[in-house]
Formats: C-alpha cells, structure tokens, sequence
C-alpha cells in the first residue's frame, strides 16, 4: 500500500507543478481578456487578433464596428479583439534644424 502511494508521488507533484506553471496562469489571462472585452466602448482603439488597429464606431452584443480608416467601417468578432490601446499615440514633428558651422580653432601647422 505504502509503496503504491510512493509510485504515485511523481505523478501527483508533476501535476501540481503543471497547475502552477501552465493552467493557473493561462485561466488569469483568459479572465482578464474577457474582462477587456466586456469593458470596451466606443472611440476605444484596439488592434485585432489579425493586427488590424481601428477604433471602435459601434458595439453589439457579439460584433463590433471598427473605423480603421476615414470612412472604412468594417464588423468584427468581439472575441477576436486582441489588445486595447490605451491613448492615441500622439505623433510629433520633428524639425530637423541646420546646425551653424561650428567655431572650432584649426591648429596651424608653422
């Protein structure tokens, strides 16, 4: 009896450990993705499962429409929503700016 018990230790501490490492984890992600689906709402940006990036027009119960260019609607999947993307990246002009000639001494050869 006691041996059969011993037999069986791994096995029970491998699935222990596969519980913690892989299941556990992997069930958080899948609770904190749907709880992002079921926060979104209109004017959220959101890139989809198939990296389309376009921010959200209407909602239905199952499908969303997104706007991913000025007049471009399109439906999808509410599920197939990857990511919410939490401000517009704001796009700065860079100037690029002559420099002046610089006032460095030359050393005189004599």
């Amino acid at each position: 009896m006691n041996q059969q018990i011993m037999s069986m230790a791994p096995l029970l501490l491998i699935f222990v450990v596969m519980y913690f490492v892989i299941i556990r984890p992997q069930n958080r992600k899948a609770k904190e993705h749907q709880n992002m689906i079921a926060a979104l709402g209109k004017g959220d940006r959101i890139v989809t499962n198939g990296g389309v990036i376009g921010t959200i027009t209407d909602l239905q119960e199952k499908e969303l429409s997104i706007e991913i260019a000025p007049g471009v609607v399109m439906q999808v999947s509410r599920p197939m929503v990857a990511t919410k993307i939490d401000a517009p990246a704001k796009t700065k002009k860079v100037v690029a700016e002559k420099k002046a000639p610089s006032k460095t001494k030359k050393a005189v050869k004599k």
